[in-house]
């Protein structure tokens, strides 16, 4: 926020070369480098968090060059698209979004802009929303944050299957008096590491770690 509102910089990873990306009227945040290092999706309008749970109602995602040519805004609804997730393939990404009022994951197919909704918290999950999605390294599964029973949880779903109506795999079973959170898989795809929270998001969160054969079935 150095220039008074969110935007994207880049630099290299002994701290030189800092540069600024983005130049959004409203702010830009949430960046995800696309595999090849050559684009970056991300989220604009950002000004500030809207409401607890910590959603940009209105935004939209926009991919850019890594030298900040060829910004493309990508196909959005009323409500709002944020949190994006770049497949392992560079063909799709990930994001949560409020097209339906509440947060669900959906998917966009990079080729054809064809929209695929991926979770249905609501519906066969039993939960009040989804958020968060993080692929695994194949790129066939995606690790996401589930709302149920009043706690944040850990669940792993395939992409494209669940309008079918199979069912997701909890990760970890922490209890009702923590929150689960920012799921991330290992480069290996053995583990998924998330922050973990009490239930009030009082205490400072924990880095925590389970490897994924030993998921609750």
């Amino acid at each position: 926020t150095r220039t008074g509102i969110p935007q994207i910089f880049i630099l290299n990873s002994d701290g030189t070369g800092m540069r600024q990306l983005t130049s959004e009227q409203d702010g830009a945040c949430q960046p995800d480098w696309s595999p090849d290092g050559m684009r970056i999706v991300y989220v604009s309008p950002c000004r500030q968090y809207q409401g607890s749970q910590g959603i940009y109602r209105g935004s939209s995602l926009y991919i850019v060059d890594y030298n900040g040519e060829n910004r493309t805004a990508l196909p959005t609804t009323l409500g709002g698209d944020f949190e994006p997730a770049w497949s392992p393939d560079g063909k799709r990404i990930a994001f949560t979004s409020l097209r339906d009022n509440y947060m669900e994951i959906y998917m966009i197919n990079l080729e054809n802009l064809q929209v695929t909704r991926l979770t249905r918290a609501q519906g066969v999950l039993g939960g009040s929303y989804a958020r968060m999605p993080s692929w695994n390294p194949a790129g066939f599964q995606i690790a996401y944050v589930l709302k149920r029973t009043g706690t944040t949880q850990i669940w792993v779903t395939t992409d494209g299957d669940v309008n079918a109506g199979k069912p997701n795999d909890q990760i970890a079973q922490t209890g009702n008096n923590t929150n689960d959170f920012l799921p991330v898989w290992t480069k290996d795809g053995q583990y998924i590491l998330f922050n973990q929270t009490n239930f009030e998001g009082t205490a400072p969160a924990w880095l925590m770690s389970i490897r994924y054969e030993d998921r609750l079935s």
